[in-house]
């Protein structure tokens, strides 16, 4: 009986190991088949995946750039691998955010009032993974606020006499004024003397010289994008009853708009808007209380790409 046990135990083994190998075998085969099946069947195309609809919480990461004035600079992005990438041209006013922050940006599809239109609206009918560009038109983008919109003369005067109080004087120079005192000028960057002090009057004169360059908007010396040239082009001492006209001549075209920015008289940013040389001016738009006037009134494209998507 042992034997016999022996044997048909033996033969039980060799059995189960026959059966599972022919097992394992018509599983691999089936996963192949499956697999195989899955990548071939439109059943998982992105097509069949689930569409976005109105309502949808949804994830997306995104690229927002300039259509124009020039094109394809990026203003705005959640992607921290295109904010870092020095090979990616970024607008005047982009600014690099905390590691921590680049996230998928989450709102409501159709419905969030929180960004554009056109942006919440572009996303319905798209599905997880896919990307999309969306195009956002000037009129449906950043409005221009006329409040925050400064023109001037292409050639701005300065007279060549004028005062200030001594108050203004100390917080502009940091210094006690006295006669024959010269500091640079804290606008235009040339030399200004203290001719007499009077009370709390302190009476100045520039001293530009002819042909004299000055930049005093900004640096473009060292950001070719902050601010821009500009040159002294006539001084006349005897002009306005006695206190002298200086002119000043601002060293930009219409191919400048939107690629400068800098800081005005009061230290306020701004963008360059407009330039219009047949009328000699050009207008700046101010940076203020959270306004960008960088992307207001231009086209925008965005680059979308739905990361996950939680039904309504």
């Amino acid at each position: 009986m042992s034997e016999r046990g022996a044997d048909t135990g033996g033969k039980s083994i060799l059995a189960n190991r026959k059966f599972m190998s022919i097992l394992v075998a018509l599983l691999l085969i089936s996963i192949g088949t499956i697999g195989y099946i899955l990548a071939t069947s439109s059943l998982v195309s992105s097509e069949s995946l689930a569409k976005i609809e109105v309502g949808d919480a949804v994830y997306v990461n995104y690229v927002g750039y300039f259509a124009d004035h020039p094109g394809d600079w990026v203003f705005d992005t959640n992607i921290r691998n295109v904010a870092i990438d020095e090979n990616i041209v970024k607008s005047l006013y982009f600014v690099t955010r905390d590691p921590k922050e680049y996230k998928p940006l989450n709102f409501t599809a159709g419905i969030s009032e929180n960004y554009l239109k056109s942006f919440v609206d572009g996303v319905v009918g798209m599905t997880v993974t896919q990307t999309k560009k969306i195009f956002i038109p000037a009129e449906e983008g950043y409005p221009l606020a006329l409040n925050q919109i400064r023109v001037n003369d292409l050639n701005m005067i300065s007279p060549v006499i004028y005062e200030m109080n001594k108050t203004d004087f100390q917080q502009l120079y940091t210094d006690e004024p006295a006669i024959g005192l010269t500091v640079e000028h804290y606008f235009w960057e040339w030399d200004t003397v203290v001719l007499d002090i009077s009370g709390d009057k302190v009476i100045m004169q520039n001293e530009p010289y002819l042909g004299q360059i000055v930049s005093s908007f900004g640096d473009p010396g060292d950001d070719p994008r902050d601010g821009w040239y500009q040159e002294v082009v006539s001084i006349d001492p005897g002009a306005d009853g006695g206190l002298g006209r200086i002119t000043v001549h601002n060293l930009i075209t219409a191919q400048d708009i939107y690629q400068k920015m800098g800081a005005d008289y009061d230290k306020r940013k701004f963008t360059l808007l407009f330039v219009d040389e047949t009328n000699e001016t050009f207008s700046i738009i101010m940076n203020d209380s959270g306004y960008i006037g960088e992307l207001a009134g231009r086209g925008l494209y965005f680059d979308i790409t739905v990361t996950r998507v939680l039904k309504g």
